[in-house]
């Protein structure tokens, strides 16, 4: 079977849907030998920045000298982003030994028992703890898929766990009030293990602060127990200020970069206090190296064009702060969301700061339609145009702007992939536009 018709098969498990509960997944590893227990690890939970401080915690422990793992999701254009070790993704050969590994295993389960079918992240995540284990990996940083008490990333036993800011997602699945978010976000911590937690609204803390208590599991607040101040962000990057270290400058972009950091600089204390050798310089120079595609990516000046996976309200509310301070010009927003999010939310923040908005829609089954999308918008800008796909919401922006405006791409990583594949792939179109300004 070639690569693709590999990947294929895998992707086919996503019409399964989403399956919550570690049964099938603990049954798999076992099968497995159990890789997840062959490595350190660091777990991230959360709703905003789960991946931005999973980047930062990874580069650091790279930076001090260890061979790191790195296990993300979703991936924006490539499936193998997912998995990485030392920053490298794995390469299509590994995967489809993975997939050749785990499909007989897999298949046979479901055929055992249809309750046992295992879902396209319960696989995913096997085969990164089985990558990861396979290459010596000596401390891995995992970001939990969705919620985190039933989430397939949640057999682990790492380290130290993460919970980056908590906000509503997911609802259908983790509850409609924050703190049952909360209650299934907190159920990644684990009997002793250190804790670092976002500072967050009271109902929120509160429900962090008893499992944690239940788990005798040690917190720290940042913001209150770990204290850090943002100096500036600019469209070269974030300096903040962390206590005790200091200054630490990140090449990501947005002030809410400034807490990630914060987040991921408390998790590498615990590693430290655990016996993990990381200086200071490491940390300095780890933050500095920091890469995060999709998140306030730059990747054009003139005009000034953004790609940002921004999907929530309250990040919606963050980034549009920023972008009115960072912006050049008119904003020209290309909005394409996924039906299980706030639509209204991001068109009421993203749509009040564009003098232009573009509705599209992303190639999944799960996306709001470009139409409805419009309709949102429409209720906050006064210039909507819609355009079915985002490749052509680009172009069309693209058509739209002056050298001296900004577009910005955003609502959902599968319209960031959308688009970006669109940009790398359409270089003579870009300077054809570009010549006819």
């Amino acid at each position: 079977m070639s690569y693709q018709e590999t990947l294929n098969w895998l992707f086919s498990l996503e019409n399964m849907g989403i399956k919550l509960g570690l049964e099938n997944t603990i049954e798999l590893l076992k099968r497995l030998g159990n890789p997840h227990l062959k490595f350190r690890s660091v777990h991230i939970a959360g709703t905003k920045g789960k991946g931005s401080v999973c980047a930062m915690i990874s580069s650091i422990l790279q930076e001090a000298g260890y061979k790191v793992g790195l296990y993300t999701s979703p991936h924006i254009v490539d499936f193998r982003e997912r998995i990485q070790v030392n920053r490298t993704q794995i390469s299509e050969n590994e995967l489809l030994r993975l997939i050749e590994e785990i499909r007989p295993i897999a298949e046979e389960m479901a055929l055992a028992n249809a309750y046992k079918r295992l879902t396209f992240f319960e696989i995913t995540t096997a085969m990164a703890f089985v990558y990861f284990a396979d290459k010596g990996v000596e401390e891995a940083v995992i970001e939990v898929g969705m919620g985190g008490r039933l989430d397939a990333t949640n057999v682990i036993y790492p380290d130290c766990s993460g919970i980056t800011k908590i906000g509503l997602e997911h609802t259908q699945y983790l509850g409609d009030t924050l703190e049952k978010i909360a209650f299934e976000k907190a159920g990644i911590v684990k009997p002793g293990v250190p804790v670092v937690a976002a500072d967050g609204s009271k109902e929120v803390l509160n429900v962090i602060r008893s499992v944690c208590r239940e788990r005798n599991a040690p917190l720290r607040i940042v913001g209150s127990d770990l204290k850090y101040n943002l100096i500036s962000t600019t469209l070269n990057g974030t300096i903040i200020d962390i206590e005790p270290i200091g200054k630490i400058y990140v090449p990501l972009i947005g002030s809410f970069q400034a807490l990630n950091a914060a987040i991921a600089y408390g998790c590498i204390q615990e590693l430290v206090k655990k016996g993990i050798n990381i200086s200071d310089d490491a940390i300095v120079n780890g933050f500095s190296e920091t890469r995060w595609p999709g998140r306030f990516e730059i990747v054009s000046q003139f005009p000034l064009v953004i790609f940002d996976a921004t999907h929530t309200p309250d990040g919606a509310a963050i980034v549009s702060e920023d972008l009115e301070k960072l912006a050049n010009g008119r904003v020209i927003l290309v909005l394409g969301v996924l039906n299980d999010k706030d639509i209204d939310g991001l068109a009421k923040h993203l749509g009040r700061i564009a003098t232009i908005a573009i509705a599209t829609a992303p190639k999944s089954k799960r996306a709001y339609q470009a139409g409805v999308v419009a309709e949102h918008l429409k209720k906050y800008c006064s210039h909507v145009e819609t355009v079915e796909s985002v490749g052509d919401a680009v172009e069309r922006a693209l058509r739209i702007a002056s050298n001296n405006d900004t577009i910005f791409v955003t609502g959902s990583l599968y319209t960031i992939g959308e688009a970006k594949v669109w940009w790398d792939s359409h270089e003579t179109r870009k300077r054809d536009l570009d010549h006819a300004r």
